[in-house]
């Protein structure tokens, strides 16, 4: 056999083991991809779902807002066990926006915050949906501030400092605590702001 009919031998030879090895990683993948565009719709209802909350209790309705809030829970729940392990990753936003709803409803109810534990979420993303929840705040304290309610801007605005300081503490590089640098120093001005709304009432 010549060197031309060797090459041609060898191009033709298949390796089945490397085959079905290939074709089998492939059909792992296609299960993963499969999860993970679940997952990320989920995902996107659940934040959508969040923001809905919000709108009602900014609009003074406490029982739809409780009633969506009652949702996200069994719905954070769910999430959870669907994103363990290697999809973990993916709930970084949904649960910081699960954090705000949580927490903005316990302090407009004038209640004690829920701690990470009690949400089932890490601590990096209890402080970065506490610092998302100041901007709500400052909303809602605008909102006491046009019907003229002094005592619950300023009960809303003291809520503003007292996460303000607590979060200021958190030293930590980015690599460790995402986004929460920029959001204390977006926090910083969104309490500037609202000291001078409070000012001028």
């Amino acid at each position: 056999m010549n060197a031309k009919k060797k090459a041609v031998a060898k191009t033709t030879c298949r390796d089945d083991g490397l085959a079905n090895a290939v074709n089998a990683v492939i059909a792992e993948l296609s299960k993963k991809e499969k999860k993970q565009d679940e997952l990320l719709q989920e995902t996107r209802l659940f934040i959508r779902n969040c923001a809905n909350a919000i709108k009602a209790l900014h609009a003074d309705d406490y029982a739809a807002a409780r009633a969506a809030v009652a949702l996200l829970d069994s719905q954070a729940k769910a999430l959870r066990a669907k994103a363990s392990g290697e999809f973990r990753g993916m709930l970084e936003t949904s649960m910081q926006e699960y954090v705000e709803i949580k927490c903005l409803l316990a302090l407009l109810e004038e209640r004690s915050l829920p701690t990470p534990s009690e949400l089932g979420v890490d601590g990096v993303a209890f402080l970065n949906g506490l610092a998302d929840c100041v901007g709500e705040l400052r909303r809602g304290l605008q909102i006491a501030l046009r019907k003229n309610d002094f005592a619950r801007a300023e009960y809303l605005f003291a809520k503003m400092n007292e996460l303000y300081d607590e979060l200021m503490t958190v030293k930590f590089s980015a690599s460790l605590v995402g986004g929460l640098r920029r959001k204390t120093d977006v926090l910083r001005n969104q309490l500037e702001q609202a000291r001078s709304e409070m000012l001028r009432m």
